[in-house]
């Protein structure tokens, strides 16, 4: 009996320790953030990439490159997260907020389809170019998305000059 009562003194003493271990999913999770911002990327969470205006619940995960200069802001959104706004170039792509400069064409005609599976948005805005992603994907994909928000920065540098 009274070995009974220590193993339930320590299960009791030691539960609330057990709370604060990570999960496998938050250990991902955590790892995948930890890798994008090694590479200058900024993790937040953001509203809907089709939100109306009233909407304001951040339900989304954006991965973003900032902008380097400040002249090349651009505020356009490219998503396949549903059918709001109009159709685009790329299928099963939706234009929201404002549609981007054609000069963009080319450069979003290769990038779209090597979007890793995940990825539901491109989103360009005042802050830099980014990409809504739902995070179930590997530290291979945070590294594609990487190289592709860079080659979207370059894009929009070169578009401004």
């Amino acid at each position: 009996m009274t070995w009974l009562l220590i193993v339930f003194g320590m299960a009791v003493v030691l539960s609330p320790l057990m709370w604060l271990k990570q999960s496998p999913h938050q250990k991902r999770i955590t790892e995948l953030r930890r890798q994008a911002s090694g590479q200058s990327l900024q993790v937040s969470l953001h509203r809907r990439p089709d939100a109306r205006e009233g909407e304001h619940r951040l339900e989304s995960v954006c991965y973003r490159l900032p902008w380097q200069d400040t002249d090349c802001r651009q505020n356009w959104v490219l998503h396949r997260a549903s059918q709001r706004g109009w159709s685009s170039d790329h299928e099963g792509w939706s234009w929201f907020v404002q549609e981007a400069n054609p000069k963009w064409n080319p450069l979003l005609s290769e990038i779209v389809p090597i979007m890793p599976v995940g990825v539901s948005a491109i989103i360009a805005s005042g802050q830099g170019i980014g990409v809504i992603w739902d995070e179930r994907g590997e530290l291979p994909e945070v590294k594609k998305i990487c190289e592709i928000l860079h080659r979207l920065r370059q894009k929009a540098e070169e578009n401004c000059r």
